[in-house]
């Protein structure tokens, strides 16, 4: 039986973390139309052990590639390039998915044509066990939505366009996809928008599937780490800057939703150097930095942010901590300055 659904686990020393990832495919209902393609991206502890451990208990499911370390984005290039199923979906290995909801996931794929489906997610802290709630507020589900819909519309679906909500079906990847970069953090912003920005249709799926891990200090996503990589978000946002810069034939709606997926990059960026970052000063230098690069690159994209970068540039000034202005996204006050700056909400 052919494959409806391939899951790209990528995989760097990932030992304590990947049982749980693996276990959570094993549903014999619907073993024969899932693939769980586990990427060894260089391991140096025990992950292709345990890959393999999987593989011997039904090798018509579990498949173990391994490749020389490369990053995030070369496992997933390698593994899009031989994914057997009709859709295809990555599953960092130190996440998982909600099993009781897989087989209604390969059912609903099963039926669907759509070059990109999109799933809600939920966010789990490790420290206390809470969950957060990434989900779509779209008027209806199962059915195909358009990029002008969607951009039209984009505070229904923003919070499920990520790497977490996207399900690609594999052959329009192929055509489409671009290669990610390799040794580079956060090129899973390229994977969630350049690939999509050719979707024909988009197909909202209410049914929750991702579980992603937070709180780690290690991740890409901490504090520590966002500081020390952003560099890794200016190359990022280049690519995607100009890959639109490049592509002329998008049209109005696929080069709208690359802009608004570049401007939730680079909204990351300002947090992380005008809120998070201790030296404020630096912090301030090296946003600038940034910002005259974006209006090198793409002096629409200046244009639309400016206003933003001045107002996290006052934030900084007024050495706003990191608590005050999360509960600012929510406040009243942040609602007035959205409207007189055009902000919205990270």
């Amino acid at each position: 039986m052919s494959k409806v659904i391939s899951f790209i686990i990528p995989s760097y020393n990932v030992e304590p973390y990947l049982c749980k990832c693996l276990e959570a495919f094993w549903c014999p209902a619907v073993r024969d139309e899932v693939e769980v393609l586990i990427v060894d991206d260089g391991s140096t502890d025990r992950t292709a052990e345990i890959a393999r451990g999987y593989m011997a208990r039904d090798p018509d499911m579990y498949r173990l590639l391994q490749k020389e370390n490369g990053g995030h984005g070369s496992a997933i290039n390698a593994g899009a390039r031989i994914a057997s199923g009709k859709y295809f979906k990555v599953i960092d290995a130190d996440d998982w998915i909600i099993k009781e909801n897989l087989p209604l996931f390969v059912e609903k794929l099963r039926g669907c044509e759509a070059d990109v489906v999109l799933t809600p997610f939920h966010q789990i802290h490790i420290e206390d066990g809470s969950q957060s709630v990434w989900r779509m507020y779209c008027a209806g589900y199962e059915r195909s939505y358009s990029l002008e819909e969607i951009t039209k519309e984009w505070n229904a679906f923003k919070h499920c366009l990520t790497f977490h909500g996207i399900t690609y079906r594999t052959d329009f990847y192929r055509k489409f996809g671009h290669k990610l970069p390799e040794n580079i953090y956060y090129e899973d912003q390229e994977f969630a928008s350049i690939p999509c920005c050719h979707a024909a249709s988009v197909w909202p799926l209410k049914l929750f599937l991702y579980q992603y891990r937070v709180g780690d200090p290690e991740q890409s996503v901490s504090v520590r780490n966002r500081i020390r990589r952003l560099a890794h978000v200016e190359r990022v946002t280049k690519d995607m800057l100009l890959y639109r810069r490049k592509h002329e034939e998008l049209s109005p709606a696929a080069g709208e939703f690359l802009y608004k997926k570049t401007e939730s990059v680079i909204l990351s960026y300002y947090v992380a150097a005008c809120i998070l970052m201790k030296n404020r000063v630096e912090g301030r230098r090296q946003a600038g930095q940034y910002t005259r690069i974006l209006a090198e690159i793409s002096p629409e994209i200046y244009r639309r942010i400016f206003r933003k970068y001045k107002l996290y540039v006052l934030m900084s000034r007024l050495h706003v901590p990191e608590r005050a202005y999360r509960s600012l996204l929510d406040s009243r006050l942040y609602g007035i300055l959205r409207r007189s700056h055009r902000i919205e909400k990270e």
